[in-house]
């Protein structure tokens, strides 16, 4: 199984503030149990930093993250042909359609996310799921 975890997710396992930030980090545990193969982009790594700070997240601790987000998932940037799709798509928000695009193109099964806006959309290449719901649906096979 290939799980893409868009940058909500792992906003959520450095901000304990934010509301889905315990759910992300169970399912950061299931997945990592199961030896899931992850996916995440190198925008997510870029973005991360610079609104984790915002928090006041100590560098330290985005570093760690972002070191095993290169050292134990597979990091891919987004390319051409994934911004392409973005500008075509018709939803207004061009990060969540080249998260979209990159995951469509590595073929992943799952996307998860906490953003409501990427929840509401039909995606018919792959389930789109909370953190809570994935962990539930391991959980329950």
């Amino acid at each position: 199984m290939k799980i893409f975890l868009e940058t909500n997710i792992l906003l959520d396992l450095l901000v304990a503030a934010r509301p889905s930030a315990d759910a992300s980090a169970t399912v950061m545990d299931e997945i990592v149990k199961s030896r899931i193969d992850i996916y995440v982009t190198t925008q997510s790594i870029v973005d991360i930093y610079y609104i984790a700070r915002s928090y006041s997240v100590s560098k330290a601790e985005i570093d760690n993250l972002s070191l095993w987000l290169l050292n134990h998932t597979n990091v891919r940037s987004l390319d051409l042909f994934d911004l392409k799709l973005a500008l075509e798509d018709p939803h207004p928000d061009f990060e969540d359609n080249a998260q979209i695009a990159r995951a469509e193109d590595q073929r992943c099964d799952v996307f998860l996310t906490s953003d409501k806006k990427i929840l509401s959309r039909d995606i018919d290449s792959m389930l789109v799921m909370t953190p809570e719901q994935f962990v539930e649906r391991m959980r329950s096979a």
